[in-house]
């Protein structure tokens, strides 16, 4: 086979990839955005049933509110969201390994400025759905 056509169809493997791959983190993304503005509307329920069984084994409805309640009640209203970091991993700690897209905000927050929310959606038969949640200072 010729250099070129190699190179050709080399070319066209890694478009078509990185257009599946960002179509993919866009989809990831999507779930973990409507699954924060459910937690940033307090509807604890909502985000509860879109989530990952990985993240309703260890916790109730209930306790995944109280939990939320709990970490953001002095932080106020969300006034900004800017994506800083995306990370496509197979594994994470203690869960399963599968496909898992890490999303990194940074946040700002009414009452207590910004904050950095890290949202990983897991992809469980063709969906993505939250696996994790954690809300911490820069």
């Amino acid at each position: 086979m010729p250099n070129i056509l190699r190179f050709i169809i080399t070319a066209v493997l890694l478009s078509f990839s990185t257009h599946v791959m960002a179509h993919t983190a866009n989809e990831a993304e999507a779930a973990a955005l409507a699954w924060l503005k459910a937690i940033d509307n307090g509807n604890y329920e909502q985000a509860w049933e879109t989530s990952s069984p990985i993240l309703k084994a260890p916790l109730s409805q209930g306790m995944l509110a109280r939990t939320i309640e709990l970490v953001r009640r002095d932080f106020g209203e969300v006034a900004s969201r800017k994506r800083i970091r995306t990370s496509h991993q197979t594994s994470m700690p203690g869960a399963p390994s599968g496909d898992y897209i890490v999303f990194t905000f940074q946040t700002g927050f009414e009452n207590s400025g910004r904050r950095l929310e890290t949202v990983t959606p897991h992809l469980e038969n063709g969906t993505w759905r939250v696996s994790s949640y954690y809300v911490e200072a820069p």
